[in-house]
């Protein structure tokens, strides 16, 4: 995973990218780093591009993309989202003409979900990196945990990491969120305590599932702006980070969106969101009456600018009740 995602940042970009799984934070990262790596394009407007999977999708305008000639000596980067919902036999077209013109410029695939019966994924193996999106569980999520420390010159030990685990859970947003409190935290020290996990991560996975957290989506979802922003201050006057409310604020509008536009059975979408049970899916949907996919859309946009306002240092109180009043 971190070695393709390096190569994507720095190294030659393969003919294809082919980018799937439940794990939203790691198909962010990799848009992320190609949208950097195209704003470092002299002719950078020119040289990207972005698609829409749909059910009417036009092969004819992607291909004529694929065949252009870039601008300078840089690459053009194509990207085409939610590729699932295309046809598979339109797919099988692009992947069929991907095989015969191994000089198109670089694109980059997007899938929410695959299905191994799909003829066209046989064919784009042949020739495509795979970015295989799982959530992360075990020595793997420990180990990523690990790195992600020595990355920022900071050390954590094992057992420490397990108290961690315990506290924070295994949404790997949380979980970033979390480690870069801790990291800012531990300030000039090289190694993360176990006092500083259990002096900075408050909520227990069982307090996050049981607690005010979670009456504060439902007032959210049910858009009781006065009674969501009075559980709000009862938690930040506790002592909750606001980068700790923030994440499972989006993983609420995450939840909503899938409960309003998924066609399928939610115990399905349930465990390809790698959720735990639907439950919180169906909970969504009857919730979902009172948000149109516009305003979801632009919930998540108010989240990434709330993000961006924590991470540069506007109160927290600040920043999310302006995000509630906008959601509600």
């Amino acid at each position: 995973m971190q070695k393709i995602l390096r190569q994507l940042a720095t190294g030659p970009l393969p003919r294809v990218l082919l980018v799937h799984g439940s794990e939203t934070i790691w198909r962010d990262r990799a848009f992320k780093i190609l949208k950097e790596r195209n704003s470092q394009d002299e002719f950078a407007e020119w040289n990207w591009s972005t698609h829409q999977g749909e059910k009417e999708f036009d092969l004819d305008s992607l291909l004529a993309e694929l065949a252009m000639v870039p601008w300078g000596d840089s690459s053009k980067i194509i990207i085409l989202q939610e590729a699932n919902l295309i046809p598979p036999s339109i797919m099988e077209e692009l992947a069929l003409w991907l095989r015969e013109n191994s000089n198109a410029n670089f694109l980059a695939i997007f899938l929410d979900k695959i299905d191994k019966r799909w003829k066209f994924l046989k064919i784009l193996n042949e020739f495509a990196v795979e970015l295989d999106c799982a959530p992360l569980e075990g020595e793997g999520l420990i180990r990523y945990i690990s790195d992600y420390c020595t990355e920022r010159e900071k050390t954590i030990k094992r057992p420490v990491i397990e108290v961690f685990l315990d506290r924070v859970g295994r949404d790997l947003m949380i979980i970033n969120n979390e480690l870069d409190n801790l990291i800012a935290f531990s300030g000039a020290d090289e190694e993360i305590s176990q006092e500083s996990v259990l002096a900075i991560t408050s909520l227990s996975p069982g307090q996050v599932v049981n607690d005010t957290i979670f009456k504060m989506m439902d007032f959210i979802m049910e858009k009781k702006r006065k009674e969501a922003l009075e559980v709000l201050n009862l938690m930040l006057d506790s002592g909750e980070p606001a980068l700790r409310i923030l994440p499972l604020i989006e993983r609420q509008l995450r939840l909503l969106l899938v409960a309003k536009t998924s066609s399928t059975d939610l115990d399905h979408a349930a465990k390809n969101m790698g959720e735990r049970s639907s439950f919180p899916l169906k909970k969504a949907r009857a919730q979902a009456k009172n948000f149109s996919t516009a305003e979801i859309f632009s919930g998540f946009e108010f989240v990434l600018y709330a993000d961006r306002e924590l991470k540069l240092g506007v109160p927290g109180q600040q920043v999310l009740t302006d995000l509630i009043i906008k959601l509600t």
